[in-house]
């Protein structure tokens, strides 16, 4: 039926697409009219008509992010590949509505770079920087640059999960940093990693207590890890500086 050539339909993301070859109903080849023109071969005509077909440059995660053609795929034997759950995550914690008051420092203010909305350029980073270390790695975008906003190639990096716990921020409403709080004699108390570190004046007096125990913390955990980790990473931990001003809860 030749004649179906030419037809046009929807997708279920709104995407364009024609019938370029049809052999018969169960073996159709649709081109997506979109700017990449993406050609799906061996499609069937029902999936065409009810739009069941997928073009992998629909922004089909959290409507930013694409799959892209290239050998990097979700998954592999049927479990997640371990590229596409860390893309996904930060996605997710920059650009899904449904989990913006528990990723608040990050729904609306940090950003994914262009290139790494497509899973292909993603996963090709990922593969080129992990490296074992008998736990998970996740992706880092603020030892490099502290304050970034922005997930890239350039400013990020794969960190095991205990050194990126030390790098989170909890949420609070006080408007002070992580670890300080304000007593009932209107001085500032200091505690780190359940520390109690006395008790201070004014809040830049307790700060720099804080921020010293923070970087002891990290130093002497880059140390434990100097011969795991890639030397980049081990390098900015021992430079890395805490400071107020990048603190997510401080309000000024």
């Amino acid at each position: 039926m030749n004649e179906r050539i030419g037809e046009v339909s929807l997708n279920h993301f709104g995407t364009e697409m024609k019938i370029v070859k049809y052999v018969d109903s169960g073996n159709i080849d649709v081109q997506f009219l979109d700017d990449n023109c993406y050609i799906y071969h061996n499609a069937t005509y029902s999936n065409f008509k009810s739009g069941c077909i997928k073009n992998p440059y629909d922004k089909s995660v959290f409507g930013v992010g694409y799959i892209g053609v290239g050998k990097y795929q979700t998954r592999i034997n049927g479990v997640n590949t371990m590229y596409y759950n860390t893309w996904c995550d930060m996605l997710r914690r920059c650009y899904h509505e449904g989990v913006k008051e528990k990723f608040s420092a990050y729904f609306g203010i940090c950003t994914v770079c262009n290139r790494w909305l497509n899973l292909q350029d993603f996963g090709e980073w990922f593969q080129a920087n992990r490296y074992d270390c008998n736990e998970r790695l996740h992706i880092d975008k603020d030892i490099l640059y502290p304050g970034n906003k922005v997930y890239s190639p350039d400013t990020c990096l794969l960190v095991p999960q205990r050194i990126n716990m030390l790098f989170l921020n909890k949420p609070n409403k006080r408007g002070l940093p992580n670890g300080i709080e304000v007593i009932k004699s209107g001085k500032y108390s200091v505690v780190y990693s359940g520390e109690k570190l006395g008790i201070y004046n004014t809040l830049n007096d307790a700060y720099c207590v804080y921020a010293e125990a923070k970087k002891n913390a990290i130093i002497r955990i880059a140390n434990k890890y100097c011969k795991i980790i890639p030397n980049k990473l081990y390098r900015a931990l021992l430079e890395y500086e805490v400071r107020i001003n990048i603190d997510k809860n401080y309000v000024a």
